[in-house]
């Protein structure tokens, strides 16, 4: 670890713990209950190729802004307050191409099923740590109702109803900021899963309290609008900060279901023995109707960081 910025691993040495649950105040960790059965004695590959691609948020814009500007009247200076882009060049979105699941850094990404009471639901997900992966808060829970949804399963280097492995859990958890009724719960739209067994890919960085450090990122994900979210794609753009979250124009302008918590990438590189670069700095979280091929994302601050402290915990 250097400073707020952890680097990728290639090596898994770690071995999960017995499952854990607990609760806390204010804006701290919370996760799940127990279950049940564990997840991977429901799911097969014939019901995980029904389950339906989450939607993408669509946000009011002006709800956006209202809430932008009642936060900086109570902390003048927050970061992202301003209206213009304060990030980026005039660089437009750059080409978008089909992802191997079978190369760096794309082997450390896969497909996160899991059920609602509206049926079964994938979202995109990646592995940050041997034990952890992180996904959208959206993909877990209900930020109004604050239910939890059950019966993840994690299926690393998906592609096309094939993949790498299996991942039951250990505990999923959100930040308390992800229940309200207002906007404001998308700076808090990410959400971690500590998975019953290690990575054998290996897993991507993560860097929090980045902003200045990124003019572009790359996004990856499982966009519904191409190959039918059965292939992750990679797009690349221009980042900014706009009322308090990050913007990226990636220029795709499909249907984005199923790309939801799928990472945003500081320095992408899929050079082997490389291990600089390859930072998730945010997640796919919600869009703008009236704004097809650009996307939004949580800054990851330091309360990124104390759910993944506790996830790491066990979720406690």
């Amino acid at each position: 670890m250097k400073g707020n910025l952890v680097i990728p691993a290639m090596a898994v040495l770690a071995l999960a713990t017995a499952p854990a649950f607990a609760q806390s105040s204010d804006n701290s960790s919370v996760s799940a209950p127990s279950g049940g059965a564990r997840s991977s004695t429901v799911w097969s590959p014939d019901v995980m190729g029904r389950a339906a691609l989450a939607p993408r948020p669509n946000v009011n814009p002006d709800d956006v802004r209202s809430a932008a500007r009642d936060r900086a009247a109570v902390t003048p200076g927050n970061p992202g307050t301003t209206p213009a882009a304060d990030l980026g060049d005039s660089a437009g979105p750059q080409e978008r191409a089909a992802g191997n699941v079978l190369n760096k850094p794309l082997y450390w990404a896969g497909k996160l099923f899991y059920r609602t009471p509206d049926g079964d639901y994938v979202c995109s997900a990646q592995f940050i740590s041997p034990n952890v992966i992180l996904t959208a808060a959206h993909c877990v829970r209900d930020g109004e109702t604050g239910e939890w949804y059950r019966d993840f399963i994690f299926a690393l280097q998906y592609n096309q109803g094939k993949y790498g492995g299996i991942y039951s859990y250990d505990c999923v958890a959100t930040k308390n900021g992800w229940l309200s009724p207002s906007f404001d719960k998308y700076l808090y739209d990410y959400a971690m899963i500590r998975v019953d067994n290690p990575s054998r890919t290996g897993n991507f960085g993560t860097h929090w309290g980045w902003r200045g450090q990124y003019n572009d990122g790359v996004k990856i994900g499982y966009p519904g609008g191409v190959a039918n979210g059965e292939v992750i794609q990679v797009e690349k753009g221009p980042l900014a900060f706009v009322d308090g979250v990050v913007q990226m124009k990636h220029g795709n302008m499909a249907d984005q279901g199923g790309s939801s918590g799928g990472a945003w990438i500081g320095g992408f590189s899929d050079a082997e023995g490389n291990n600089d670069g390859n930072y998730v700095i945010s997640v796919e979280s919600f869009g703008y109707v009236e704004e097809p091929g650009i996307d939004y994302g949580p800054y990851l601050d330091e309360n990124f960081k104390d759910l993944w402290d506790y996830v790491e915990n066990g979720c406690k």
